[in-house]
């Protein structure tokens, strides 16, 4: 098992991971995946959409033989790049975590956040905070974050911290 970081230069990257951030997409909303890449999309324009969205984002993908199996993006929010919930400008985002249902309960999902939580450490952040839209509490909980009880207005999730 191992992590590499997603070069967004790096076309062949980019395609072996699509399938992987499809999947990530359908398993939140097959509405959503259906908007960002509706029927008959060419691969040109789908690898276009996932630059896009991690463009300024580190990604790290987690990689066994040779197989892309999870990944997890990150950033600090910012006025000019802000996160999916208010008031949390100065913290560090847990924007998409994501791990194959094949390959869960390995320690990829820890091994990718600890990653994300050194990364964000560097930054100079007040804390930390996700959304957990699919309900993964009990992995949040056992990583050190607490349920705060809110939920994200857009997409519905519950948002936790770790300071």
């Amino acid at each position: 098992m191992d992590l590499i970081k997603l070069d967004l230069q790096n076309d062949i990257m980019i395609k072996a991971l699509l399938p992987l951030y499809q999947t990530y997409e359908a398993e939140i909303s097959e509405e959503e995946l259906l908007e960002l890449f509706p029927p008959d999309t060419p691969l040109n324009d789908m690898l276009a959409e996932m630059h896009g969205y991690f463009e300024g984002k580190p990604v790290y993908i987690c990689v066994v033989d040779g197989a892309y199996k999870g990944f997890v993006s990150y950033h600090m929010d910012t006025k000019d790049t802000p996160g999916f919930a208010d008031g949390y400008e100065g913290w560090g985002h847990l924007s998409d975590i994501f791990i194959d249902k094949d390959s869960r309960k390995q320690g990829m999902g820890k091994m990718l956040v600890e990653k994300a939580e050194e990364g964000l450490g560097k930054l100079g952040i007040k804390g930390i905070y996700l959304t957990d839209i699919v309900g993964n509490d009990k992995f949040w909980v056992s990583l050190g974050y607490v349920d705060t009880g809110k939920i994200e207005p857009d997409e519905g999730g519950r948002i936790y911290e770790k300071i």
